[in-house]
């Protein structure tokens, strides 16, 4: 019993969650100001133009309405301010709550007392908790803490009037306790639809990475390369065609589950040797990088050790070719010429006078 209770109200939520929290919070914070401002702006105007005797009571009145409306403009600027932060602080957007909700509270108490004090009823104060409650999560003990607290000290303010005669202490308790597990069970809603919202967000970036990315290698496919092409145009790029040497062999000698480690390794390879730029798994052996820059590496062969295969180097033959298209037809005969001079790499590499295919078997 008390494992469940601390469960329902000390939850444990995670980072994505209470971000996304935070900015419902802000959010709803945003909306409700904005809407609360215009509403007391409103009958501020109506007041003012109407009455045509100004005493007192009606200046404190007037007063009030003011407050209200600066709190609630204070709030939507605020809150327009967060909303356009991407990394809200959560710490921040707490205390932001806190606060709103202490000055709210305390308004509507002070306008409580006086409505009581003319035999009204309490609806400002309940109108309030009332948006509180639907509109502003708060963790559950915190939102506990905040209500016992304000239902607390409006009680004991008409209490001091006339012994809290003019409201019936077990009703209001009543609508206390409603007012709480009302902000528990919002608190508990949102946590739940929060997780859900991060799921689908995560389950939808991985899914835009799985359409646009190789899923062996984890390196571009053909369709980021489509993609990718529009923002090529007009600007010096550099295409190197890269292919892994005797790869057949590899996969022939020590099996498939070595050859994608091979090629797994060999992104990674590629990866380092052309840091910033546009990698892509073109084909079975075949890797493309583009790039905008300086390139990094021009060489026409590279090899290393890769440590599923401890007994043999993994030789690379690299055809590069350059130039500036002016279309993605132009790209793309700039890599059809990287890929043509790989195969005269491959030529000369696979020579006899090069070493032939005996050049495979070098530590």
């Amino acid at each position: 019993m008390i494992q469940l209770l601390k469960r329902f109200y000390f939850p444990k939520i995670d980072l994505e969650t209470k971000k996304n929290i935070d900015s419902e919070s802000v959010n709803s914070i945003f909306y409700i100001s904005f809407i609360a401002a215009v509403v007391e702006a409103i009958t501020l105007l109506l007041v003012v133009i109407t009455e045509k005797q100004y005493n007192r009571q009606l200046l404190i009145s007037l007063g009030s309405m003011l407050f209200c409306l600066i709190t609630c403009l204070t709030g939507n600027i605020i809150a327009y301010r967060m909303r356009k932060n991407a990394a809200l602080n959560h710490k921040s957007v707490t205390l932001f709550k806190i606060v709103y909700f202490v000055v709210l509270s305390v308004w509507s108490i002070w306008v409580s007392y006086r409505q009581y004090s003319r035999g009204e009823q309490l609806l400002t104060f309940f109108a309030v908790e009332l948006i509180i409650v639907c509109f502003i999560p708060f963790r559950p003990w915190v939102g506990t803490a905040l209500m016992v607290g304000v239902y607390g000290i409006l009680y004991a303010t008409l209490y001091s009037i006339d012994a809290a005669k003019g409201i019936n202490t077990v009703n209001y308790i009543v609508l206390a306790c409603i007012s709480i597990a009302g902000i528990i069970v919002r608190c508990q809603s949102q946590i739940r639809t929060a997780e859900k919202t991060v799921l689908l967000q995560k389950n939808n970036e991985a899914l835009e990475f799985l359409t646009r990315h190789d899923v062996l290698t984890k390196l571009r496919n053909r369709k980021a390369l489509d993609e990718d092409a529009a923002g090529l145009v007009g600007s010096p790029v550099s295409a190197s065609m890269i292919d892994i040497d005797y790869f057949k062999e590899i996969n022939d000698t020590y099996g498939h589950t070595v050859g994608d480690d091979v090629l797994k390794e060999t992104a990674r390879q590629i990866e380092a040797l052309y840091p910033g730029s546009l990698c892509y798994r073109y084909g079975g052996d075949e890797f493309l990088v583009l790039n905008t820059l300086a390139n990094t590496y021009d060489s026409e062969s590279y090899s290393f050790q890769a440590s599923c295969v401890p007994s043999r180097k993994i030789l690379l033959s690299i055809g590069f070719a350059e130039g500036v298209p002016q279309d993605s037809c132009q790209l793309f005969d700039l890599i059809a010429a990287a890929d043509a001079r790989l195969y005269e790499v491959k030529r000369k590499t696979h020579s006899p006078e090069f070493g032939g295919h005996d050049r495979r078997r070098r530590p």
